[in-house]
């Protein structure tokens, strides 16, 4: 509905990025130090298996893979009470596929599957868009945009109580980290990423909104210099390299 804002949980072209590693490991070793290589795949590592522990987690409570909602494990009930109305995975094609089917999603009569409207308007921002700076450096390299690059694990969601949200998801996993902090320093260890030997935590999977449903029918983007317009283009910015 007009007013509600637009979430995305989760960090855009992660999967795009780690193709991209594999493909092309020595344009990459070229421009980046080992060592900082290293930390940022470990970083997209260590995001993959939080989210395959929340996975894991919400298959065994509803004992169905479709109906698995990582989130919910993490955050139990989060859809009522943030007033969350529609949930789209963001992935072939990047947010910005996800952003034009979902607004077209709503001009389609759900019984016939044909247009019957104009579907949703929305203003949103790529400034506001989670995304790694590793992963826009890699995007720079191989001149991709990253919006429209393959992500995973990666959530489009439409809520009431979109920053509350967003607030609340982060300090979520920062107690979980303390927790695990803790319990660590009382067995007489250390958690840090100074130390293959110390626990890690790991960096919280991020959440932001990052635009809003409106009245209008127009879909823009309003952070640049001038307005821009979401298209109905759906292209894979990794197809022309899968393809070569």
């Amino acid at each position: 509905m007009p007013g509600q804002d637009l979430v995305l949980v989760g960090e855009i072209g992660t999967h795009g990025a780690e193709k991209l590693l594999e493909l092309y490991p020595e344009e990459i070793n070229k421009r980046f130090s080992s060592f900082y290589l290293s930390e940022e795949k470990r970083k997209l590592s260590d995001q993959k298996a939080v989210m395959e522990q929340w996975y894991h987690a919400a298959r065994e409570a509803r004992a169905e893979e479709a109906s698995a909602d990582p989130v919910e494990y993490a955050m139990p009930d989060y859809r009522k009470i943030y007033g969350v109305t529609e949930i789209r995975k963001v992935e072939k094609g990047g947010i910005l596929k996800a952003l034009w089917d979902f607004c077209e999603a709503a001009a389609l009569d759900p019984e016939t599957g044909r247009k019957k409207g104009y579907g949703l308007g929305c203003e949103f921002r790529y400034d506001s868009i989670p995304v790694s700076q590793f992963t826009m450096e890699i995007c720079e390299l191989f001149d991709v945009l990253p919006y429209r690059l393959w992500s995973r694990d990666c959530f489009l969601m439409t809520m009431e109580k979109g920053d509350h949200f967003c607030r609340d998801f982060l300090e979520m996993q920062l107690r979980a980290s303390k927790k695990l902090a803790d319990e660590t320093f009382l067995k007489g260890s250390r958690v840090g990423f100074d130390s293959e030997q110390h626990a890690r935590t790991t960096e919280p999977v991020k959440a932001s909104v990052f635009g809003r449903i409106t009245k209008e029918k127009k879909r823009i983007r309003v952070d640049g210099t001038e307005i821009g317009y979401l298209t109905r283009e759906s292209y894979e910015e990794l197809d022309r390299f899968l393809k070569q």
